[in-house]
């Protein structure tokens, strides 16, 4: 009879562990999109203006740039990838607490790496922490990046991909999570975000190219990057610089993990409570075992 209780508290676990598992699945969402708007002006936290596709500066200008979504649900935490050309314009500032800070009592941590960023490639990320959660639901400016214009040129201003190993899966690239650990706008299971993103650019010294300033963005994917095989030059999808290669021993490093696996989400969770679990369930069955044969007529 015990054994049959014990096989039974198995299958029950089990069975919770599908449902905690189906929690974690991908979460769709009509409208989303994600992308830079070259021109801060007219965006709140909340609300977005116009969406500028370039910028046209003076070289030693200082200006804001935003990273925004369209028609986000539930939104708790994110991860972006800002590519740049760090020989025309570098990062120097950050602010995170727009969007994911618009709910009452949310408390927003800042995980984005150090500043200034020069190299190339900058990761800017925010989670809210507060417990229950308070997730954020429409439009607005998830990060304001404050940029300076160092040399003449026209800069990529993108949210891009990495895959590092160059095996045609993904490492890096845009995060949107929702309560539970769900990933937002994944429908392909890798975790990261398919689209729609929409890229910008940024042009120091010069005027934008014709038909660009002020018009809507065009969807652009993000490119696959990798060491040895960068993205080619395309109308709507400038190439980004090479990634800054130099770690900073105080940059945090990705929530993720250094391969791209997200071992915070839900799913993960729920497999570490069911193995440790099942692991007691079959340590304690092998316990009684001993003992009811120890015990013997």
């Amino acid at each position: 009879m015990r054994t049959i209780a014990a096989a039974a508290a198995l299958l029950a676990l089990l069975a919770l562990a599908a449902a905690i598992f189906a929690q974690a699945d991908g979460t769709a969402q009509e409208g989303l999109s994600i992308g830079v708007d070259a021109d801060a002006a007219g965006n709140t936290a909340t609300s977005l203006g116009s969406i500028d596709s370039c910028v046209s500066v003076k070289k030693g200008d200082t200006f804001q740039i935003d990273i925004f979504a369209t028609d986000v649900v539930d939104l708790v935490s994110w991860e972006m990838y800002f590519s740049f050309d760090g020989d025309v314009v570098n990062v120097t500032d950050r602010d995170v607490e727009m969007l994911p800070a618009a709910s009452a009592g949310s408390t927003v941590w800042d995980a984005s790496d150090v500043l200034p960023s020069t190299g190339g490639l900058y990761r800017v990320a925010a989670i809210d922490v507060v417990q229950p959660p308070a997730p954020e639901t429409g439009s607005g400016v998830l990060a304001r990046l404050t940029l300076k214009a160092v040399a003449a040129g026209l800069s990529p201003a993108i949210l891009t991909s990495l895959d590092a190993n160059n095996d045609g899966k993904l490492e890096l690239g845009p995060l949107l999570n929702a309560t539970e650990g769900r990933p937002i706008g994944d429908a392909n299971g890798d975790s990261f975000f398919d689209g729609p993103i929409l890229g910008a650019q940024i042009a120091v010294g010069r005027d934008c190219p014709p038909g660009v300033t002020g018009t809507p963005l065009v969807t652009v994917s993000p490119p696959a990057l990798s060491p040895t095989n960068e993205a080619a030059p395309s109308p709507t999808s400038p190439t980004p610089a090479r990634p800054d290669t130099t770690a900073s021993p105080t940059s945090p490093r990705p929530s993720d993990g250094s391969d791209g696996t997200n071992w915070t989400s839900g799913g993960f969770i729920a497999m570490y409570v069911v193995i440790g679990s099942v692991a007691a369930l079959l340590l304690g069955g092998g316990a009684f075992l001993v003992v009811t044969r120890r015990r013997g007529p």
